[in-house]
Parts: structure tokens; C-alpha cells; sequence
């Protein structure tokens, strides 16, 4: 209504034929206002963002365990509440290494529109069995092997959510 009453007064006419090209101006603009939203892909997209392998120790029935966990910082500007991001993760040089689909639901249930989240998966798990199997030594070699070859792991290119 607004914007109708400013163009009456540019135009300041209240002649029929007037009126119509009057309502042609908003018509057009909010035509063009859907097609570009329509047709325009998040912020977020097709842009590599930095992620990275953390090495996070925990125990089970077999003893020590190392978890190798991919993390990701996201800023929901969806409108809908996230709780997956598919992704693609590259090397310092961009070259693609692998992808995955990250929970966004560890800590809370979801990420929330306008909110900021973390997104993980663990990417790869050496239990305790080769401990028994190999040894200590062996294990701690395995563990520190996988972490220098995980940690390659620089950027993520997000591909998509889940809802």
C-alpha cells in the first residue's frame, strides 16, 4: 500500500490508462524478486569452507579407543532447522579427498534458522582390539599414522542439508 500510495504521488495522475502502468512497476518487481529466488543458490554453496580431524580418545569393552572426528562451524540461513550437512572434503591444495554426511544433531537436536552449529562424524575409529593384537607400540604408531594422514583434511565443500 505503501509503495502504491508513493508511485500515485510521482505520477500524480488518476487516469485509468495511468493506473495500470501504475501496477505494472510492483507487478514486475516482485516477478524479477521471485525468479531470483527462485533461481539463486545459498551463500553457502560451492564455496570450500575449513574443516578439520580431531583426535578425540575414549574407551570401550576392548580397551582404549581413538576416534578420528570431521568437524564443520555452520551458519543456518535456511529458514528450516538443520540436523545433517552432505559435504565434500578436500586437501590444502582443494583436491578432493573424500565426502561424508555430518550430524548436526550431537549436542543439541537440530541448528536452529539464524543459528550457528557444529556438524561431526567420526570418519574412522582404531579400537582397543589392536592394542591386544599388535601392542602398544604398534597401536600408538597406527594412531599417530591415521591422524597425520586425516589431518590432509583442510577444507569442506557443502553440498547439501538434511531437515
Amino acid at each position: 500500500m505503501i509503495l502504491m500510495q508513493f508511485l500515485r504521488k510521482i505520477y500524480k495522475t488518476t487516469d485509468p490508462e495511468n493506473q495500470r502502468s501504475l501496477y505494472e512497476f510492483p507487478r514486475k518487481l516482485l516477478f524479477l524478486a521471485c525468479l531470483s529466488f527462485i533461481f539463486s543458490t545459498p551463500g553457502f554453496a560451492k564455496e570450500d569452507w575449513r574443516c578439520g580431524v580431531r583426535l578425540v580418545f575414549g574407551s570401550d569393552g576392548s580397551g582404549s579407543v581413538a576416534n578420528y572426528v570431521l568437524g564443520l562451524q555452520i551458519k543456518n540461513t535456511t529458514g528450516r532447522n538443520i540436523n545433517g550437512v552432505s559435504v565434500i572434503y578436500k586437501d590444502s591444495s582443494k583436491t578432493v579427498i573424500g565426502n561424508s554426511l555430518l550430524n548436526c544433531a550431537v549436542e543439541s537436536p537440530n541448528i536452529k534458522p539464524g543459528s550457528y552449529g557444529e556438524c561431526s562424524r567420526v570418519l574412522q575409529k582404531v579400537d582397543g582390539a589392536y592394542i591386544n593384537s599388535f601392542g602398544v607400540q604398534k597401536w600408538t604408531e597406527i594412531v599417530n599414522n591415521q591422524l597425520k594422514n586425516l589431518n590432509a583434511i583442510q577444507y569442506c565443500e557443502v553440498l547439501g542439508f538434511s531437515y
